[in-house]
């Protein structure tokens, strides 16, 4: 079956490719939305009691409420398509990061609000400085919730023809095609997992260094910006990499899993993902072992796509290739700069053992 996909994928690349990236501009577009709600009117609810109150109980009976009955229900206010997917994804979305808002600013210590009040600091000042340093962690996991959730959700959207992988899921259970099905539930599932690792550095990353575990820790910024750099080098393999123009006949689409050029694209991606998604520990990465073998498989990646270049592909032209080639480079040069901090953080460590 999982062959099958496979050829599915690559036969319809340009379909696959397309409700791919409705997909992913569902889930940014609701999660930016529901980001500017949750956290807005979290700040208010965790002034006013009784509106705090109202809030929470509402968020609560919200989220107990299934995502395809919300979505259903938004069908009578703006009909089927993009609009209603996109009201109910910010409704699911915004529901737990109002929830975190709330919960981590009442979770501050009211003696440290007290000790800012009586330094003469005014209410958006402690707000800025002291309440949502120290919430973030709580509202971090909330974002985070969000993030998957909404990623999750929006596969119901085909459903009510609002595109993305839904529609190769519904699609697939439609025509009795179990591998068209799995081409569509596989990536969401994988979109889940990613959302899940990049937003928990996310977490990490932005969480002050006094509140952070330091067992949890994904390397810091670093771990970020390569969970950050796996979306191009994702696109960058299923997006065009060539056209071929047949007189009288539709132009082929090959990408960077086509028979054509997948023996780039594949190892490219594999090699990238091992060095982008590889756990990370600690401030600055991973332990220098670890961390070279991280950067070989950069190096690897970005030598391989050079040989690719040099023997199959005569022009970076196309977005998938323009995508891939930044992807590469970027993913090369942060692990460079992980293996250069890894290294000295090692000759410290080696350093101290020798004086003592």
């Amino acid at each position: 079956m999982f062959v099958e996909m496979m050829s599915y994928i690559i036969e319809n690349s340009q379909d696959f490719t397309t409700a791919l990236g409705e997909h992913l501009q569902l889930t940014l577009i609701a999660l930016g939305i529901s980001l500017a709600l949750g956290l807005s009117l979290g700040i208010i609810g965790s002034r006013f009691l009784g509106l705090r109150n109202f809030l929470l109980n509402a968020a609560k009976i919200g989220r107990t409420i299934p995502s395809l009955a919300v979505l259903a229900l938004s069908l009578p206010l703006l009909g089927i398509g993009k609009p209603p997917t996109l009201l109910a994804l910010t409704l699911i979305g915004t529901l737990p990061i109002l929830i975190n808002t709330i919960v981590g600013l009442e979770q501050v210590n009211k003696d440290t609000k007290e000790a800012a009040v009586a330094m003469g600091m005014k209410n958006l000042q402690i707000l800025r400085q002291l309440e949502l340093p120290l919430a973030l962690p709580v509202i971090m996991a909330g974002i985070r919730t969000a993030a998957v959730v909404i990623v999750a959700g929006a596969t119901l959207a085909g459903f009510i023809g609002g595109g993305g992988l839904g529609d190769l899921i519904l699609n697939g259970h439609q025509l009795g095609r179990d591998h068209v099905m799995l081409a569509g539930a596989l990536p969401a599932t994988l979109l889940s997992f990613y959302f899940e690792e990049a937003f928990g550095r996310l977490e990490n990353c932005a969480t002050p260094k006094g509140l952070t575990d330091e067992t949890r820790q994904s390397g810091g910024l670093i771990g970020l910006l390569l969970a950050i750099a796996v979306m191009p080098l994702l696109f960058g393999t299923l997006l065009p990499w060539s056209i071929m123009s047949n007189a009288g006949e539709a132009s082929t689409v090959l990408t960077g899993i086509h028979p054509e050029y997948r023996g780039i694209g594949l190892p490219i991606l594999v090699l990238g993902l091992v060095a982008t998604l590889w756990p990370r520990h600690g401030e600055k990465g991973n332990s220098w072992p670890i961390t070279l073998v991280t950067w070989g498989a950069a190096i690897a990646a970005l030598l391989w796509f050079i040989v690719g270049l040099l023997s199959k592909i005569d022009a970076l032209e196309t977005s998938g290739l323009v995508l891939l080639t930044v992807s590469v480079i970027s993913i090369t040069a942060v692990t460079s700069l992980e293996l250069v901090l890894s290294y000295r953080q090692h000759r410290i460590r080696l350093r101290r053992i020798k004086e003592i």
